[in-house]
């Protein structure tokens, strides 16, 4: 984080096409995918369920 390479921390969580998707959100939302990135079902963020929901529902969930 602090020697400037806090993008190669999240590599595994993006997808193609994943700054237009996150573009689209408002501020107050967040993406749920599912299965969880966490599993081994998930492990592939393009290939999972992605949807937009509420911070507040993603906060109470985790």
């Amino acid at each position: 984080m602090l020697d400037g390479s806090l993008s190669s921390v999240f590599d595994d969580l993006r997808w193609p096409g994943w700054e237009a998707e996150v573009a689209a959100l408002t501020p107050a939302q967040g993406l749920s995918l599912f299965p969880f990135p966490f599993t081994a079902e998930g492990r592939d963020p393009g290939a999972v369920s992605r949807r937009p929901v509420p911070i507040a529902e993603l906060l109470r969930l985790h």
